[in-house]
C-alpha cells in the first residue's frame, strides 16, 4: 500500500492503544491516545519510535502504527527510559502535545500499571523476581535511588535466603547474566567439595562445604570447563600431590600442611596421606601424581634435581615419583633404532629393555664402561647406555655393498656361507661354495667384550679364510683335489686332524673360533676341463657299476646258496624238532603209565595196607580171644592135670611100671621109624642120634637105655 493510502485512509485507535502522529511542516509529535479516531491530513503521518528515531510508517510492511499501552500486572514492573519531567502531566485521550523528558534517565514502575508511551520514551515490562534459598539476583545502582546513599554504579546481591520475591526500585536495575536470565543459582556444596570466588583484583576467596555459597558483589565463580563445583583432592597411598605456594604464610597446627614458613613458589608433595585436601588461598594444586607400576624387566629413569644425575628405576615396583626432587625422563629413540634393538611398542616412557634371546650377545657401552650380556636374559638400558653396532657384509660372496647393521652377536651355533673362485695348481679354475660353522669363545681371564672389537667379523672371516683356501687348492691339482675336495679344504681351514677332531681356527682379533666348515659344492669353471672330468667319472663309474653288478651277482649266488643251506638246516631242525616231540611224546606216554601204574600200586598198597590194618586188628582180636581161650584151656588142663595127679596118684606103682614099658616100647618104635633119615644125613647110627636125642628128654635112665635096646636089636 502507498504511503499516500495511508495518509488518505482514517485509523481507529481503540482503548489501551495509541499512536504518533507527525506534522510533516513543523516536525511536531503528537500522541493519539484511544478510544479516538485519526484522520490524516496531507501533511501527517504516523511515525513509530525506533533506534531513537522516529520513523514513518508503511503500509507495505504491515505495521499500522497503532501501539498497546506498556501494561505491567502485579507480579511485574515496568522499566521506563526518558521519563516525563512533570511526573504528574498525563496523556489524555485524544490528541496530546509533546512533553518535556528527562532523557537518559530510568525509573521502575512497579505493577499492576497500564499507560501509553509518550514520544522518545522507551518502556520494557519485566517479571517480577522469584528467588529460591539458593538463588540470588546481582543489582546495580544506575540511579540516586531514594534513601539508599549507595553511588552510582556499585552493585549489591539480593539473596533469596533472605527475599523471596523482589521487584527493584527506581534507581536500582537488576543484571542478566550471559544467557539474558536475571535469577542466578548460588553454588551448592556437599562434604569434599569446594568453590572459589575470584574478585576484580584477582583476589580468589576459597569456600569448602557443605553450605550455600553466595558470591559478593565484587565477585565471581571461577570456572574451569563451565564447572563451578570442584571436588577436594583424595589423597591414597598410591598417590601424591604437586602443590605450589602463591602466597607466603605461616602454616600451624592442623592444617593440610606441615608446620613451617612457606615462600611464595615454593613447591610441595604431599604423599602417604590418605585424607581429603583443599586448595586456598595460598596453596594451588599444580597436579596430582600418580605412582607408576613397574612390572619385573620394567624400569624407568628419573633426573634428580638437584645435582643433576640421572638414575634408573626398575621393577618390580610401584614407584611414585616426587616432582620437587626428580623429573621423569624420556627417552626418545628413532625408528632405526627401535627395529635394531628389537623394541615393540617403545614410546620412550619406559627404559629401553633389550631382550637378549639365547646364544645370543650385545655390547652395552656408556662414556666411561663396556659390558658384554649374554641371553638369555632381559637387560634394562641406563640413560647414557647404548648398544654396540656391528655392520656385517651380506650376499654370496660377502660384500660390502649392502652392510647388515645389528646389534645382536649370535655366539653360537653362528653360520656365515661364502662363495669362492680358485684355481688349481694346474690352472684349473673352480667355484667353491662354503658354510663356516662359528663360535666366539670365552677364556678365564679374558674380555669377552673383544668379541665386538671388529665391527664385521663376517668381512675379517671370509677374507681371511678365503685366502687360506685359494692358497691350498693352488698346491694341488685337479684330478687329486676333485678326489678329495672336502678332507683338503676341512684340513685347510681346520687343520689337521688329531684323533677324530679337528684343532679348528681361532682369531685372535675378537676370539672368534671356526669349529667346522662345510662343503656345500665345487664346480669346475672350465667346461672342456668339466667334460673330461666328468667323462673320466663316467668311465669309473661304468666299471665300478659293472664291478658292483659282478660282485652283486656273486652275493645273489652266495645268498641262493645260503638260503638254500638254512632251507636244509631248518629242514633239519625241523626233523630234530619232530623227533625230540615225538621222544617228548613218548616220554610223557610213560610218565602217564608210570603214573597210572603208580597210582595202582597205591591204591594196591592202600587197599592192601587196609587189609593188614583190618588183619592185624582181627589177628590181635583173635590173639586176645585165643588168649583168653588158652588161659581158660590152660585152667581146665590145670585141673585136669591135678586130678590126674591124684587119680594116678592113687594108682598101684605095678601099674605105673607097667605104663612107663608100655610107653618105652611105643616110643622106641616111633624113633625107629622116624630116625632113619636123620641118622643117614647125619652120617651117624641111629643109636648115637637117639641116644643125643633121648638124653635131653625127661624120660629117665630107665627108659633111654630100653629105647637104646631096642634101636639096637632092631637095627641088628
Amino acid at each position: 500500500m502507498a504511503e499516500r493510502d495511508v495518509r488518505e485512509r482514517d485509523i481507529l485507535i481503540a482503548s489501551n492503544e495509541y499512536a504518533y502522529v507527525q506534522d510533516l511542516t513543523k516536525g511536531d509529535i503528537v500522541l493519539y491516545v484511544g478510544p479516538t479516531k485519526i484522520s490524516l491530513s496531507n501533511t501527517e503521518r504516523l511515525v513509530d519510535f525506533k533506534n531513537e528515531r522516529f520513523l514513518p510508517v508503511r503500509g507495505e510492511e504491515g505495521a499500522s502504527g497503532v501501539c498497546p499501552f506498556i501494561a505491567a500486572s502485579s507480579t511485574q514492573y515496568v522499566v521506563l527510559e526518558n521519563p516525563a519531567k512533570d511526573a504528574a502531566v498525563k496523556p489524555v485521550k485524544g490528541n496530546n502535545s509533546a512533553i518535556e523528558l528527562l532523557n537518559g534517565r530510568r525509573v521502575v514502575v512497579a505493577g499492576p500499571a497500564s499507560f501509553p508511551l509518550w514520544p522518545g520514551q522507551k518502556a520494557r515490562v519485566v517479571a517480577g523476581h522469584e528467588l529460591y534459598e539458593d538463588q540470588y539476583l546481582r543489582v546495580r545502582v544506575s540511579d540516586r535511588v531514594e534513601g539508599d546513599p549507595a553511588p552510582i554504579g556499585s552493585e549489591r546481591i539480593v539473596k533469596g535466603s533472605e527475599v523471596s520475591f523482589y521487584l527493584p526500585k527506581t534507581g536500582l536495575e537488576v543484571m542478566p547474566d550471559s544467557t539474558g536470565s536475571y535469577v542466578r543459582n548460588a553454588v551448592t556444596l556437599v562434604d569434599g567439595q569446594y568453590c572459589v570466588l575470584r574478585g576484580p583484583r584477582g583476589q580468589r576467596r576459597f569456600v569448602r562445604g557443605p553450605g550455600v555459597v553466595f558470591p559478593e558483589a565484587w565477585e565471581e565463580f571461577h570456572t574451569i570447563a563451565g564447572a563451578r563445583v570442584f571436588a577436594a583432592y583424595a589423597m591414597r597411598k598410591d598417590k601424591g600431590l604437586h602443590i605450589r605456594v602463591v602466597k607466603t604464610f605461616e602454616a600451624k597446627a592442623g592444617e593440610q600442611v606441615p608446620l613451617g614458613t612457606y615462600q611464595a613458589g615454593q613447591e610441595l608433595f604431599l604423599a602417604g596421606r590418605e585424607d581429603l585436601f583443599f586448595p586456598t588461598e595460598s596453596l594451588e594444586v599444580l597436579g596430582e601424581v600418580s605412582s607408576i607400576p613397574l612390572a619385573e624387566k620394567e624400569a624407568i629413569s628419573v633426573r634428580e634435581l638437584a645435582t643433576g644425575q640421572i638414575r634408573t628405576i626398575a621393577g618390580p615396583a610401584a614407584y611414585l615419583p616426587d616432582p620437587t626432587r626428580v623429573q621423569l625422563m624420556k627417552r626418545p629413540l628413532d625408528a632405526e633404532t627401535i627395529k635394531r634393538w628389537n623394541l615393540k611398542g617403545y614410546d620412550g616412557t619406559r627404559a629401553p629393555a633389550i631382550t637378549i634371546p639365547p646364544s645370543y650377545a650385545v655390547l652395552v657401552t656408556a662414556k666411561t664402561r663396556r659390558e658384554v650380556v649374554k641371553g638369555p636374559q632381559v637387560r634394562i638400558l641406563d640413560f647414557d647406555e647404548e648398544l654396540g653396532v656391528l655392520s656385517l657384509s651380506t650376499g654370496t660372496p660377502k660384500t660390502d655393498a649392502a652392510l647388515l647393521p645389528t646389534c645382536f652377536l649370535l655366539v653360537d651355533g653362528n653360520k656365515v656361507s661364502d662363495r669362492l673362485e680358485v684355481r688349481t695348481s694346474d690352472h684349473v679354475q673352480l667355484e667353491v661354495r662354503l658354510s663356516y660353522r662359528v663360535s666366539f669363545s670365552s677364556s678365564p681371564g679374558s674380555d669377552d667384550a673383544r668379541w665386538f672389537n671388529v665391527s664385521n667379523y663376517v668381512a675379517l672371516l671370509c677374507d681371511h679364510l678365503g685366502s687360506i683356501v685359494r692358497a691350498a687348492v693352488r698346491a694341488t691339482p685337479i684330478d687329486r683335489f676333485h678326489a678329495a675336495s672336502t678332507e683338503i679344504l676341512r684340513g685347510a681351514v681346520l687343520g689337521e686332524k688329531k684323533g677324530d677332531k679337528r684343532t679348528g681356527r681361532e682369531f685372535e682379533e675378537n676370539g672368534m673360533l671356526v669349529y667346522d666348515v662345510e662343503v656345500l659344492e665345487v664346480r669346475i669353471l672350465d667346461g672342456d676341463v668339466d667334460e673330461l672330468i666328468t667323462d673320466a667319472q663316467r668311465s669309473a663309474i661304468t666299471s665300478e657299476v659293472a664291478r658292483r653288478k659282478e660282485g652283486l651277482r656273486l652275493l645273489t649266488e652266495q645268498a641262493k646258496h645260503t638260503v638254500d643251506r638254512a632251507v636244509f638246516e631248518a629242514q633239519r631242525q625241523t626233523q630234530e624238532a619232530e623227533l625230540a616231540l615225538e621222544a617228548a611224546r613218548r616220554q610223557l606216554a610213560a610218565a602217564k603209565a608210570e603214573g597210572k601204574v603208580e597210582a595202582a600200586r597205591i591204591e594196591v598198597l592202600g587197599k592192601a595196607k587196609t587189609d593188614a590194618d583190618a588183619l592185624e586188628l582181627a589177628s590181635v582180636a583173635q590173639t586176645l580171644a585165643k588168649a583168653r581161650t588158652a588161659e581158660v584151656d590152660e585152667r581146665a588142663l590145670t585141673a585136669q592135670v591135678n586130678a590126674f595127679r591124684a587119680q594116678m596118684e592113687s594108682m598101684q606103682p605095678e601099674l605105673i611100671a607097667t605104663l612107663k614099658s608100655l610107653g618105652n616100647q611105643q616110643l622106641a618104635a616111633s624113633l625107629t621109624q622116624h630116625l632113619g633119615p636123620l641118622a643117614i644125613l647125619g652120617g651117624e647110627s641111629v643109636v648115637d642120634v637117639a641116644s643125643r636125642l633121648l638124653a635131653a628128654l625127661p624120660a629117665g635112665p630107665t627108659g633111654v637105655d630100653l629105647a637104646a635096646a631096642t634101636l639096637k636089636r632092631k637095627g641088628a
